[in-house]
């Protein structure tokens, strides 16, 4: 609580600046259709705070997240996060951190924005390829909202305007915090072979991922280019970062055999268009991985070294009045694939997005379907939102898995739930 208090001390100290105040209540309960309890009753409040500064604007968003149903949470602080990422304080219930603190200032051509943030590439509904350059929280797999779930990271985040239409954007990233992976004995516990070890012996010793240093060696680096010629919006982007999910190996050491957990590096080369056809938007994303490991039926070390290739390709409606539909096709290609890995050389995944306004937007439906074309299994997310009140949003809504256990979806095929939420805004 120190670390808050200094902070909160550092931008109250002056008066000189008009400051101002906000907040957001969510609250969520989830039950498990087939297991029949309570799966998740979590209460989130997000505060923040703005104020002028040194000619710039200083914002503060702290969090406290709350959850009476513990099967979600780590009985202590998870191992993915840096020392300057860490949350301020965990209990086996919640958590109390600086969910985001930064310092944005516009000087001619050059926009700045210094301290722990999020940085948004690509726009893919469901499923990630671009956006990667902040971690994120699976503790409710990917049914929880991309903004909650992305992990904020502490860097330099640099914007010039070229030849006013063009953004050259450049990053740099010291903290190391990663994925923050669901707990062992969590509803959302990675099981697919795909992912994770599995048969090899009743109980083997894990050993803990060793988090890099905070420095600019031991960080990221990113630059993009952006711009929009010819009715195309379009982005060149390259990222040279430590892969956010450790690699998981086994080996023998004194008889005895070991999972150990490392986390390796990568180069994300790849790019981003979009235009506008009448009622239609098209998008396009790729990206190139170099060195991403894959698991295989060998037992040791039971990890292959592959680049890997992604595509998405989506199409928007927005024909009728308060309707908007989406599709998208994804595409990832293992390049160097063996006989022996896991996953098949492809994949091809494809969703369907459906939202619908009435009632002058008080009312709000979502339907997201997520399916693999090449191994049958995916995920539906529903969800009916009643605008209440202006700053007032109640929700019913349900979530299902389907498919083989020992694909990406499929897994958690035990896990369908129902939920209640609210939403108040102040």
């Amino acid at each position: 609580m120190k670390q808050l208090a200094g902070i909160a001390m550092l931008v109250l100290s002056s008066t000189a600046y008009a400051a101002e105040f906000s907040g957001i209540l969510k609250s969520q309960t989830s039950y498990g259709l087939d297991s029949h309890e309570l799966q998740q009753q979590e209460w989130l409040l997000d505060v923040e705070f703005n104020r002028e500064l040194w000619d710039g604007e200083l914002t503060l968003i702290g969090r406290l997240r709350w959850d009476s149903v513990d099967d979600l949470n780590h009985s202590d602080r998870p191992d993915n996060y840096s020392e300057i990422g860490k949350p301020i304080t965990v209990s086996d219930s919640g958590e109390i951190q600086i969910r985001e603190l930064y310092w944005e200032k516009t000087i001619g051509d050059l926009y700045l924005r210094l301290g722990k943030q999020q940085v948004v590439w690509g726009e893919a509904d469901g499923l990630k390829l671009l956006d990667v350059i902040n971690p994120q929280s699976f503790r409710e797999f990917i049914l929880d909202d991309f903004d909650d779930s992305r992990i904020p990271l502490w860097m330099a985040n640099t914007e010039i305007t070229i030849d006013n239409s063009g953004t050259l954007q450049l990053l740099l990233i010291p903290d190391t915090t990663a994925n923050e992976l669901p707990a062992q004995d969590s509803p959302y516990a990675l099981t697919s072979p795909k992912l994770v070890p599995t048969g090899e012996l009743p109980v083997i010793p894990i050993i803990k991922p060793v988090r890099a240093a905070n420095s600019l060696s031991d960080g990221d680096f990113g630059i993009r280019y952006s711009d929009f010629r010819a009715g195309w919006d379009f982005s060149l982007n390259y990222l040279y970062h430590m892969v956010d999910t450790p690699v998981v190996k086994s080996r023998f050491e004194n008889g005895q055999l070991l999972v150990e957990q490392t986390y390796r590096r990568s180069h994300l080369i790849g790019g981003s268009a979009s235009t506008a056809i009448n009622d239609w938007t098209l998008r396009i994303e790729t990206a190139l991985e170099t060195d991403r490991y894959h698991r295989t039926r060998s037992s040791l070390p039971g990890i292959e070294k592959s680049d890997q290739w992604g595509t998405v390709i989506g199409l928007d409606w927005q024909g009728w009045t308060d309707q908007f539909i989406s599709i998208q096709w994804f595409h990832t290609r293992i390049l160097q694939h063996d006989s022996d890995m896991e996953a098949g050389n492809r994949e091809d995944r494809v969703t369907f997005l459906w939202e619908s306004n009435f009632y002058n937007e008080t009312l709000n439906l979502e339907w997201l379907h997520l399916h693999s074309l090449t191994n049958g299994d995916g995920t539906i997310q529903t969800r009916a939102t009643y605008n209440f009140e202006s700053n007032i949003d109640v929700y019913v809504g349900a979530d299902f898995f389907y498919g083989n256990k020992d694909d990406l979806f499929g897994q958690f095929d035990q896990t369908d739930r129902i939920s209640l939420g609210l939403n108040w805004g102040f």
